[in-house]
């Protein structure tokens, strides 16, 4: 299986341009045998399809004109690429004939004083490239006021499936996406015909050249690990895109590859590119460091921009169009101890303390917290207990109910004493009373030192927003339809990946240039993520708020939600 997700980055990889905007610096317009061509020189990560959705032309009307392609395209190689028919004509006759043929294809815009390519652009929601190829006049003359533009008519590419076709895909996809609980907001913003997005990831190409497919093959190497994620991740993005296609959503989407060791040129060079000027919304960069800069720009052109897979709460700071997809463990606390608050209060519940513990925040969060939400819920109820942590659980043991279910909630993350603790129990008396239970972090699922056995038998719960469930015929659905299309099993950044893509994309769906106004209140149930936002602080973003409880039981998790 290993060697079959390590062909499919290759496939994947091999999809995607370094980014999906020509070079019209570095093209020209030629006349060969009565055709005009746009000679496009390649350059290092293009591919055929992405030049092709570039262009907005076919796969097949590239290779046609450079047959070389079939066997693949390299830096420095000169492609022919067929010009639409110029919205020009000789005879003005021609020229009325033209508009009234193409009209249902293209609409026409004439250019008004101080209108910038980047503009028209944005306003189409087109990538720069594409009113070039259909309006080579610029490419000559450049642009000028009172110049007539030919623009693709959206709408009318829409249209153009086969009608029971389209019905039957969104129906099918809407099965696919049942959890959606998207409810409109008063608050609306323009609404366009086509979105540009952006997204973000990191191949590492250096470390993915490194790669060599015969010890790939043999299992000896693997693909590096942020490779793998970005891979899964977009294969998953590009389904969900694909699933809003099929219900009439119409998105361009643009692909950079940004290292996480980017330096500030590349940066620099992400941040010029027309792709960026005319975004509807950005996804990525995944890591905070590079993300950070990424976001900068998003403050000052107002673009929504998400961070997709950092918990790092610092992401949103100061930035009222930043969102992010993975609540921080601040935010996981505080909804354990609600949860905790709304659903044991009644119990025996008591807070483990470890005073030699590196960190105590969430400890000193946690208890704040339940506290508050205790004397709101059942103002006469007896505060939790705090007991000091001691190696043979003696303290612990003293305050154990054998009336009452206990509770132990231990707020630590991945300290040296939480396996010891855990273990510790398991071995002790309590080891089979059901009458007990203890609350741990996020992140005790990935610790390989605890034994899934003893979290088993203490009935471990955790906070997460990470939860696919295997016998829902959504995911079931998600799974087949993966299959088919990659010939490989998802993985977990794949249901992430699918889960923002189309929640992001029916936001914009349906509230257009207002998103970032009308997260807040949204509730989603995704395949593997769901989402519901707010804003910890006044001046900054929406962190994602929504929160599963989940539960180590008869060897499986299973989940409750908040």
């Amino acid at each position: 299986m290993k060697k079959v997700h390590a062909l499919l980055f290759l496939v994947v990889l091999s999809l995607l341009p370094a980014h999906v905007f020509a070079q019209p610096d570095k093209d020209k317009v030629v006349k060969q045998n009565g055709k005009k061509y746009y000679l496009h020189i390649v350059i290092k990560g293009e591919t055929v399809y992405g030049i092709s959705r570039d262009f907005n032309l076919g796969v097949k009307d590239i290779v046609l004109e450079n047959p070389k392609a079939m066997d693949g395209i390299s830096p420095g190689d000169t492609l022919h690429i067929p010009l639409m028919v110029a919205a020009t004509a000789n005879s003005s006759n021609n020229t009325t004939q033209l508009q009234k043929a193409d009209s249902a294809k293209y609409i026409y815009h004439k250019v008004e004083p101080k209108e910038t390519l980047y503009s028209l652009a944005k306003q189409y929601g087109v990538s720069v490239s594409v009113l070039d190829s259909l309006n080579p006049d610029i490419k000559d003359k450049g642009l000028r006021a009172g110049m007539d533009l030919r623009i693709p008519n959206h709408n009318y590419i829409a249209a153009a499936p086969n009608k029971a076709d389209t019905t039957k895909g969104a129906q099918a996809f809407k099965n696919l996406v049942n959890g959606s609980n998207l409810t409109p907001e008063k608050k609306a913003g323009q609404l366009l015909n086509r979105y540009n997005i952006v997204l973000m990831l990191s191949f590492s190409q250096q470390e993915v050249d490194s790669v060599k497919m015969n010890k790939l093959l043999d299992g000896v190497q693997q693909f590096p690990l942020y490779a793998q994620i970005s891979a899964g991740f977009y294969s998953g993005f590009k389904m969900g895109l694909d699933s809003l296609a099929m219900q009439g959503f119409n998105t361009n989407l643009h692909v950079f590859n940004i290292p996480m060791d980017s330096n500030g040129s590349r940066i620099d060079s992400v941040l010029k590119s027309p792709a960026l000027a005319s975004a509807n919304l950005i996804i990525g960069p995944p890591y905070p460091t590079v993300f950070n800069h990424i976001a900068k720009y998003a403050k000052v052109h107002q673009i929504p921009i998400v961070s997709p897979l950092s918990a790092e709460i610092n992401v949103l700071k100061d930035n009222p169009f930043a969102s992010k997809a993975v609540p921080s463990a601040i935010t996981e606390t505080e909804q354990t101890a609600d949860f905790i608050a709304a659903h044991n209060h009644g119990d025996n519940i008591i807070i483990v303390h470890n005073a030699e513990a590196a960190n105590d925040n969430y400890f000193d969060l946690f208890k704040k917290r339940l506290n508050t939400a205790l004397s709101i819920i059942e103002p006469k109820a007896d505060s939790a207990v705090i007991v000091k942590y001691s190696d043979e659980l003696t303290e612990v043991g003293k305050h154990i109910s054998d009336k009452k279910y206990n509770v132990i909630v231990v707020p630590y993350q991945g300290n040296s004493f939480v396996p010891k603790m855990v273990n510790q129990f398991t071995n002790s008396k309590y080891n089979q009373d059901d009458s007990i239970c203890i609350f741990g972090m996020h992140n005790w699922a990935s610790m390989d030192v605890l034994d899934p056995n003893n979290l088993d038998t203490m009935h471990l719960h955790y906070p997460s927003n990470e939860y696919i469930d295997y016998t829902n015929h959504a995911v079931l659905s998600f799974i087949q339809k993966y299959r088919s299309n990659y010939s490989t099993e998802p993985g977990y950044y794949s249901y992430q990946g699918f889960d923002i893509a189309y929640f992001y994309g029916s936001m914009l769906k349906k509230y257009g240039t207002a998103l970032q106004d009308n997260l807040p209140g949204e509730k989603y149930s995704g395949l593997h993520t769901s989402f519901d936002f707010y804003k910890p602080d006044e001046k900054g973003g929406l962190e994602n708020k929504a929160i599963y409880m989940l539960e180590y039981k008869n060897y499986s998790l299973v989940k409750d939600n908040l």
